[in-house]
């Protein structure tokens, strides 16, 4: 009998190489598209959240300003600035209205048109109901016999 040395395979051949890498390239695909998604939907939710801050900030803002006295301005804040604009929807009243809820004043209500602005540039906008005040000069005071 004769005893043939046998061959010793070491390594890996060429083919076996490419296919193994050709099934580790199409296992990562699905995770690499995942993990894209996944940073997509985390700046898309920071944005939100960033807006959000933004816009609970502008209402703290914006509510105790009268829109008869500051119908528009514009204010800076870290980050953002906020400019707003005021559009009479109810005109006010002329004379004093006794018994109509403020009398000695004049009461109009207004949309507030808010725009806030990041970098200089739109980032975006909201709008805001408020009724604005006055009071109106020389009015009759219902309890009393004099006249301001």
């Amino acid at each position: 009998m004769i005893n043939l040395p046998m061959k010793m395979n070491k390594g890996f051949t060429l083919i076996e190489a490419l296919i193994a890498i050709a099934i580790l390239g199409a296992a990562l695909l699905p995770i690499m598209a995942l993990m894209s998604q996944s940073i997509n939907q985390i700046h898309k939710i920071a944005e939100s959240n960033a807006k959000s801050s933004a816009q609970d900030s502008a209402l703290a803002i914006i509510e105790p300003i009268n829109p008869m006295e500051n119908p528009s301005g514009e204010v800076e804040l870290v980050g953002f600035n906020m400019v707003w604009s005021s559009e009479q929807i109810v005109p006010p009243n002329n004379t004093v209205q006794i018994g109509a809820g403020l009398a000695g004043y004049k009461v109009a209500f207004y949309i507030v048109n808010i725009e806030i602005l990041k970098n200089s540039e739109p980032w975006f906008s909201f709008q805001v109901r408020k009724v604005g005040h006055r009071r109106i000069q020389n009015s009759i005071n219902p309890f009393s016999d004099t006249v301001r």
